[in-house]
C-alpha cells in the first residue's frame, strides 16, 4: 500500500522547510507566490489532503465562508431567474485555489437570515459571511458591522457604514435604457421593477424618476410596477398598462422572467413587438436570446459577480480596507432589435 502523502512528502519534493511548506499550504501572504504556487502543485500531484481539523487547531479559524441565500419555496411553481445554486457554483469555484470552503445556509425568510447570521457571528461558525438580497436599511449587515465580522454582500445598503458589495450598476442600466428609449422615440417608457423593500429597486427607481427628468418626460406612477419578477408578473402588467388609454410603448423589465411574461403579455393582448410597444431586459443566463423576438439586454453573467464575491471575501478575510472592495459592474448591451418607435404607433398616441 503506497503511504498516504504528509507534508514531510512535500518537503522532501521541493526541498522547503515544514514551516514554509505549511503557511504555503494556508496560502499565507508571508510566503512568496511563486512558493505558494509550487507547493500547492506539488501537493496536488501527490494527492496530499489538509488536515482541516488539525489547521483549524493550530490557526484558530474555521476555513469556511458563510453563504445566506433565501430558497425557493418546495411549493414554488413560477421561474424568478437566476437560481441561487449558480451564484453558490460561482462563489465556490472562486474559492477553491485556497483553503476555504463554502457553508450554505438555505433561510426561509429574512428574519430566518437575521437569527443565522446572528448565530453564526456568536458561535464564530465561519470566518465570513456573502449575503445577497440587501435592503437599504439591513438588519445583518447591521449585525455583521457592529461585530467587525468580514463579509461581503452581492448589493449595497444605504443606513449603515462602509462596506464590501458586488452589485451590477442598476443606475447605470437605467440611465442607458432610458437614453436609447429616448433616442429613438419613445416617451411613454413602463418600469417592471423588484420589490420595494429591496435595495436594487430603490436605486432602479430614483435613477428611472432622475432619467425621465433629463429627458424631458414627466413620471406616471400608472408606468410603475413592483413584485416578484416571475412571468406571471411581467404578462400582468403588460395586460393592465396597455389597457390605459395612453399606453406604454416601451417595458424596462428587471430581469428576463418577468421579460418573458411581458412578452406573453404582448401576444395576450394583441400587441406586436417592435410595431406596438418594446421590451428591454437585464438578464443573467441569457435565455433571452431564444426568445421570439431575441429581446435587447443589459447582459451580466453571473459568473462575474460570483467570481468577484468569492475574491472580494478572501481579501477582506485577508484584512483588506473595504473602500478597495466595492464593485459595481456594468452589463454588456445585447443590441437584439430595432427598438425605434414606429412612426404609425406614434401617431396613435
Amino acid at each position: 500500500m503506497t503511504a498516504r502523502p504528509t507534508i514531510k512528502t512535500i518537503c522532501a519534493q521541493t526541498g522547503l522547510s515544514t514551516a514554509t511548506v505549511s503557511k504555503a499550504l494556508r496560502n499565507s501572504e508571508t510566503v512568496r507566490k511563486e512558493t505558494r504556487d509550487l507547493v500547492q502543485k506539488v501537493a496536488r500531484d501527490l494527492g496530499y489532503a489538509t488536515n482541516m481539523h488539525g489547521v483549524s487547531l493550530v490557526t484558530g479559524r474555521t476555513y469556511q465562508v458563510a453563504v445566506i441565500m433565501t430558497a425557493p419555496d418546495a411549493d414554488a411553481d413560477e421561474w424568478e431567474g437566476v437560481e441561487y445554486a449558480q451564484l453558490l457554483s460561482g462563489i465556490s469555484h472562486a474559492l477553491e485555489s485556497s483553503l476555504y470552503r463554502v457553508a450554505l445556509y438555505a433561510v426561509h425568510d429574512f428574519a430566518e437570515a437575521v437569527e443565522t447570521i446572528r448565530r453564526i457571528v456568536v458561535n464564530r461558525q465561519a470566518d465570513g459571511v456573502i449575503l445577497s438580497g440587501t435592503r437599504p436599511d439591513d438588519g445583518r449587515v447591521k449585525i455583521l458591522m457592529d461585530a467587525d465580522f468580514p463579509f461581503v454582500s452581492y448589493g449595497t445598503t444605504t443606513a449603515h457604514g462602509a462596506h464590501a458589495f458586488v452589485d451590477a450598476d442598476n443606475a447605470g442600466i437605467i440611465a442607458a435604457s432610458l437614453a436609447r428609449l429616448a433616442e429613438r422615440g419613445h416617451r411613454r417608457i413602463a418600469l417592471l421593477n423588484p420589490p420595494s423593500h429591496l435595495s436594487y429597486a430603490v436605486t432602479r427607481r430614483a435613477a428611472y424618476e432622475a432619467g425621465l427628468a433629463a429627458h424631458g418626460l414627466g413620471v406616471d406612477p400608472a408606468l410603475v410596477a413592483e413584485g416578484q419578477l416571475t412571468p406571471a408578473f411581467g404578462l400582468a402588467q403588460v395586460s393592465a398598462m396597455s389597457a390605459l388609454s395612453d399606453p406604454p410603448t416601451a417595458y424596462i423589465c428587471a430581469n428576463e422572467a418577468a421579460a418573458l411574461g411581458a412578452l406573453a403579455g404582448f401576444n395576450e393582448n394583441g400587441l406586436v413587438h417592435g410595431r406596438d410597444a418594446v421590451i428591454l431586459a437585464t438578464d443573467d443566463l441569457n435565455v433571452s436570446a431564444y426568445f421570439t423576438p431575441p429581446l435587447t439586454t443589459f447582459y451580466l453573467p453571473i459568473s462575474r459577480p460570483a467570481a468577484l464575491l468569492g475574491d472580494h471575501i478572501l481579501r477582506v478575510m485577508a484584512g483588506e480596507p473595504v473602500a478597495g472592495l466595492q464593485t459595481y459592474l456594468m452589463p454588456e448591451l445585447r443590441d437584439r432589435c430595432d427598438d425605434t418607435l414606429k412612426k404609425d404607433r406614434h401617431d396613435r398616441v
